[in-house]
């Protein structure tokens, strides 16, 4: 009878430390990496007068082209975790003339 209600008593114990660790804030937290991560070192490789097939070459393709304006590119990036927790958003904006050249670069966050 003893033995009986030391294995009853150690797998209930069991049974709540496996269950204790399931709630941990950050056990199973994912990281999200959405689009192009523009780094500071590239981006200022990025001249006005640089053709856009160099743009390209250096920062990767641009994850929106808008079809209403061809001569825009934009970069965007967005790195947060799997609680919704927004770590960094970038958006960089590269404007081009007729000629395919890069007018202006701009950050907007």
């Amino acid at each position: 009878m003893k033995k009986r209600m030391m294995q009853i008593s150690s797998l209930l114990l069991m049974a709540g430390l496996v269950s204790a660790c399931s709630n941990l804030p950050g056990l199973h937290q994912t990281d999200i990496r959405q689009g192009n991560e523009v780094e500071e070192t590239r981006l200022a490789q990025i001249k006005p007068g640089m053709p856009a097939l160099e743009v390209q070459r250096i920062l990767g393709t641009p994850l929106v082209r808008d079809p209403y304006h061809p001569n825009v590119w934009h970069y965007t990036f967005l790195h947060s975790l799997s609680t919704g927790e927004e770590v960094t958003q970038q958006n960089v904006k590269i404007t081009f003339d007729r000629n395919d050249k890069v007018m202006s670069v701009e950050r907007l966050s």
